[in-house]
């Protein structure tokens, strides 16, 4: 039984850059897990999971919950697992005793705390994002996010895995790379916090509304006052793995005006008609973008015994999300090399590390369009 880790408050450990010579911090840590059926290998495998996420914790100061993050038939835990290698350099068990039904271990972990820009590369995925988005009323910034939301839940419904930005409050250098990134739209900054979260594509911009009029108008209901608010909206999509802009929307030089019998409703009014061609157009870009990255990629499994075997491969890769053909082959020989064929637009490291978890199936090889597997009939 494996253990499921989040995707996603995992990956907001990581930092920019790791040199040859990046500190390690050692630290003991405890590792627990059920014994199942008596299996003490495999609880032992996964208390020594459970302890180095512990010293990440400890380590990064952050708590790592478990939740997992993407939509998918398969838990995105198993990216996770080939992932803490990165971080916990080595460990080593001090001691192992059984409690209850629980085996409990004593772990040295040496961790360490930054990933290399080209590791973060391999491992960003291509439609996951994160949003940055500020708001400004009046010269001041407001705690108001109804454009960011709204473009978050705007960009889930179009298939796209949306990181919280605000889940990297606790990382040092955020703040000060998140105004720059926000306020300037610094491209530097915006792939500075892509790869923190391992997000290919990092949205970032700021809505800015003034006050154009306040005047009293007479009605049957007497007096009353009508305000007048202008709604500016910029922002801009960057590839964090090669920091092009991607995206890019900036209104008209005139704004977005709405009205409302209080400031509150003005500016209400005016965002929801900004934001409405803001998104349209942002996304539009998007799906452009997305179109781009697919390709045809080849699976190449050697020596699965069965047919029956064969389909169930075949089936998994039939099930990949972000798979933009069928799935074909070129038929079917016991024991000798089996391969598969189809369009694929996200990283091909999310469909590797899926097949290395796979029972029988043990990846040795791979490419930016070719992944090579074996098959073993011993688990």
């Amino acid at each position: 039984m494996k253990p499921i880790i989040s995707i996603v408050t995992i990956l907001l450990l990581l930092s920019a850059v790791w040199a040859q010579d990046s500190p390690v911090e050692t630290v003991t840590v405890r590792g627990e897990a059920t014994i199942y059926e008596g299996d003490i290998p495999a609880a032992r495998d996964e208390a020594l999971v459970d302890a180095q996420r512990n010293a990440l914790e400890q380590v990064m100061g952050v708590q790592i919950k478990s939740e997992t993050a993407i939509q998918d038939f398969m838990l995105a835990d198993d990216t996770i697992l080939s992932m803490i290698s990165g971080h916990v350099k080595d460990s080593r068990i001090t001691s192992e005793k059984q409690e209850m039904e629980y085996l409990v271990l004593e772990v040295e972990c040496d961790v360490v705390k930054e990933l290399s820009p080209e590791e973060a590369q391999k491992l960003m995925r291509n439609f996951s994002c994160v949003v940055g988005f500020t708001t400004e009323i009046d010269g001041g910034v407001v705690d108001d996010n109804r454009i960011g939301n709204k473009l978050i839940s705007d960009l889930v419904k179009a298939d796209f895995d949306v990181r919280d930005i605000s889940q990297m409050l606790s990382l040092e250098g955020y703040q000060a790379q998140f105004r720059k990134a926000v306020d300037n739209q610094d491209i530097a900054a915006a792939r500075w916090i892509g790869r923190q979260l391992l997000s290919n594509v990092v949205i970032v911009g700021k809505a800015k509304l003034e006050m154009k009029e306040k005047k009293e108008v007479t009605g049957f209901a007497g007096v009353v006052g009508v305000y007048v608010y202008d709604c500016w909206l910029e922002a801009r999509a960057i590839e964090a793995e090669s920091g092009q802009i991607i995206a890019q929307y900036a209104s008209e030089f005139e704004g977005v005006q709405g009205t409302g019998n209080t400031p509150q409703k003005a500016v209400t009014m005016a965002m929801t008609r900004a934001e409405r061609a803001f998104s349209k157009d942002l996304l539009s870009q998007l799906t452009e973008y997305g179109g781009k990255k697919s390709r045809p990629i080849t699976v190449e499994v050697e020596g699965i015994p069965t047919y029956e075997s064969f389909q169930k491969v075949k089936q998994f890769l039939s099930n990949v999300r972000f798979r933009d053909s069928e799935v074909s082959d070129l038929g079917f020989a016991a024991g000798e090399k089996s391969t598969f064929r189809f369009n694929y637009s996200e990283k091909i490291n999310l469909i590797a590390i899926k097949l290395d978890h796979l029972p029988n199936l043990s990846v040795m090889d791979r490419s930016e369009v070719k992944v090579i597997c074996r098959y073993s009939s011993i688990q």
